[in-house]
Order: structure tokens, then C-alpha cells, then sequence
């Protein structure tokens, strides 16, 4: 049975849905911040690949917009990286960016290692490492194809499986960490309302509302001369993702209306919109996998991201809590640090979110997490892995 790209698009919208109600449902899914995208799409595809095995029907999906709602996505990532949002974080995002990059690059060494010591390819240890848990679903499924390319089969479906993994994790270890140290230090919430008041004023100065459709053309326009840079440094010689060139323009254009607002963009609207393309790219990518080939890799999968839990959860314990303050600031934002280095940022801030619930406000966290782990790290993240298949 064959199936048309707008008839592809329909039924991963409906897998979307699909995974929202289980969510919903199921409290074990919700909890952990399990990407509903993530969750449907596994099961349809464990569906199809039944129905394949004992001969039943084939189903066969076309998908020709993938790419472009995977540019779509990274464009909405490029255009986060505005460096006057950097500067007014001030001197704790700096630091909290450092650590953020240094553990990236443990992440690195740390896969390497285990890939040389079970026979693996390099990539194998790139790919489970800050491929798949820093940059999450998505950018696993980004990078599958020049992973696979290399020599590295099945990487579409390790990759995807190392991100679930990692987004398990690092829910499941964020906040007891945070936990151990607000009691071993016993540390207190001293937020005072002026904190409060300064971190808003920061967070209404970078999300400005502005026209949705002025918004929308200006990612078409930045996609487009996004898609033509990449195209240029692949003719270089030089391998790289193809939304690479967009993440480009996107931060050079953000940080132009950051100085002079031209198109008068709303990011607000540009990280929506990144998101629903994610969204879909990743039900896409997901529901057509073929789940058999993880069976191979499976026991190599478990120590990698054992070995990278035990890297993130010593680097939380230590360097994140001593240098961002040793204050029970310092431990909301460790429980950050663990959920978006082994998952997303969204599995920073549901690690946080528990921890001020129970113990009080942290808005200096609320302010210097995401800003670090949803935009900047990303796009540090995208060179050092480009670096790393260029190498191998």
C-alpha cells in the first residue's frame, strides 16, 4: 500500500495525536517528558513492521518535505542564538555555556572510548553520544544519514533509541541530584522579589510580539538562502547537514534585528513554528523505521549511555553545582544540566519545574537553562559533531 506525501503528512499528524492522548493517559510517559511524536511513532512503526513480518501488508510512505521541516526546525534553533540575549544573561550564562560546551566534549572522549574498547566505528560513539542526548530525536535523525554513510548501519533507529534513552535518564537523575545537594549543603530559597521582577523584564525584552506572517516569510527567506550556503560549502568538499547553512543565516539575521529591526521577526513565533515542524519530522521519520535493526546493537547501546550518565551526573555533582554559585540556585540548575545534556531542554525545565515546586522559586535557572540549552549549546553542538564526521 502506497501512500502520497500529503497522505504521509496526515498520518503523522494523526500519530502526533496519537501520542499526546497517551500522554495523557499514562502517567509513566507524561512524568518523564516522553516526546508524544517519539511515542506514536514507535508504535506505529512496531505496528508496520507486524504486519510486515507475517505478510499481511507493506506499507510504503512518501516524504518528500522531511528535509524542509528539518531546516524549518534548525533555522528556529540558528535564530535563538542572539548574543545580546547572551549578554544580558550576564556572567552565570557564560559560565553555565562553558560548562555546557566542556560536557559536550567530555561526551565526545567518552563515546570514543567506549566505541574503541567494543569494536565499534568512532561514529557509533559520536552518534550515542552528544548526537543523540545533547541534541536529541531530532538531531539524531538529522545526522542518520551521514552517520549511516559512514559506515554506521541502522544509525536512524540507535540514534532515535539513544535519545529515548537519554530523555529517560536524565529525568529519571536530574532531580535527585539536585535533591542531594540542597540537603547535603542544606541550602535554602533566598529569592527576593526583585529577582523575580528583573528575570521577567529579561524574558518580556526577548519576546517581543510582532506580525506571525511577516515571521513566516522571513523563515522562507532564511531557509532559502540557507539551503544555497550549505550547498556551497558542500561543494567545498566539506560534509555537512543541509540545515547547517540555515542555523547560519538565521543567527546572522537575528543578530542584525537585534541591532536594527528589518523583516521585524518574532522569535516567539519562529520557536512555534520550528516546533510543529520538529513535531511532524520526527512522527515521519519515526513511523517509517525499520524497528529490527536495533536488535544488533542493543547491549553496545546500554554502555554508552551508562558510561555518559555517569560523565553528566559527576559533572552536575561537581563543576555545575561549585561554579554557578553553590546555592540552591546552583542545584536547580545542575538538575537542568542533566536534563538537557542526556535528553532536551524540555527535560531541563521539567526537572527544575519539580524541584521549585517543592522547594521554592529559582528564576535565575528559569533564565540562564533555557537560554544555554535551547539555543546556544545546539548550534555549538552542530560544529563539533560536523568536525567529528568530517574527521572520520
Amino acid at each position: 500500500m502506497n501512500f502520497t506525501n500529503l497522505q504521509t503528512l496526515a498520518i503523522a499528524a494523526l500519530v502526533v495525536y496519537f501520542g499526546m492522548y497517551l500522554k495523557k493517559k499514562i502517567s509513566f510517559i507524561d512524568r518523564y517528558n516522553l516526546p508524544a511524536p517519539v511515542i506514536g511513532g514507535f508504535i506505529f512503526a512496531l505496528a508496520v513492521s507486524v504486519l510486515k513480518s507475517y505478510d499481511f501488508v507493506e506499507l510504503k510512505f512518501l516524504k518528500n518535505y522531511e528535509e524542509s521541516l528539518m531546516i524549518a526546525f534548525f533555522a528556529s534553533i540558528g535564530y535563538s542564538a542572539s548574543l545580546r540575549l547572551l549578554k544580558e544573561g550576564g556572567k552565570l550564562v557564560l559560565i553555565f555555556l562553558a560548562l555546557a560546551v566542556g560536557g559536550l566534549l567530555l561526551q565526545v572522549g567518552a563515546g570514543l572510548g567506549v566505541a574503541k574498547v567494543l569494536g565499534e566505528h568512532p561514529l557509533m560513539g559520536i552518534l550515542t553520544g552528544p548526537i543523540a542526548l545533547t541534541g536529541g530525536p531530532g538531531t539524531a535523525l538529522a545526522f542518520a544519514p551521514l552517520i549511516e554513510a559512514k559506515g554506521v548501519e541502522g544509525a536512524s533507529i540507535i540514534g532515535l533509541t539513544a535519545a529515548m534513552g537519554g530523555i529517560l535518564i536524565g529525568g529519571l537523575l536530574g532531580n535527585p541530584i539536585a535533591t542531594y545537594l540542597i540537603r547535603k549543603h542544606r541550602l535554602k530559597d533566598e529569592v527576593t522579589s526583585q529577582n523575580i521582577k528583573k528575570s521577567e523584564e529579561l524574558i518580556l525584552k526577548a519576546y517581543p510580539g510582532k506580525d506571525i506572517i511577516v515571521t513566516i516569510l522571513a523563515l522562507c527567506f532564511i531557509m532559502g538562502i540557507g539551503t544555497t550556503l550549505s550547498s556551497w560549502i558542500n561543494d567545498l568538499g566539506v560534509t555537512l547537514p543541509v540545515y547547517i547553512g540555515s542555523m547560519v543565516i538565521a543567527a546572522i539575521v537575528r543578530n542584525i534585528e537585534d541591532v536594527k529591526p528589518i523583516f521585524r521577526i518574532n522569535p516567539d513565533w519562529i520557536e512555534e513554528i520550528g516546533g510543529v515542524a520538529l513535531t511532524l519530522f520526527i512522527a515521519t521519520a519515526i513511523m517509517t523505521l525499520r524497528l529490527e535493526e536495533l536488535r544488533h546493537a542493543a547491549l553496545p547501546l546500554i554502555m554508552f549511555l551508562v558510561t555518559q550518565a555517569l560523565f553528566v551526573a559527576l559533572v552536575a555533582l561537581g563543576p555545575s553545582f561549585r561554579l554557578t554559585g553553590k546555592d540552591y540556585e546552583a542545584s536547580v540548575i545542575s538538575a537542568g544540566y542533566v536534563g538537557f545534556m542526556m535528553g532536551t531542554s524540555a527535560n531541563a525545565m521539567a526537572n527544575m519545574s519539580s524541584l521549585v515546586q517543592k522547594y521554592g522559586p529559582s528564576p535565575k535557572a528559569f533564565l540562564v537553562v533555557p537560554l544555554v540549552g535551547s539555543c546556544f549549546i545546539d548550534f555549538i553542538n552542530a560544529a563539533i559533531i560536523t568536525l567529528f564526521i568530517n574527521l572520520f
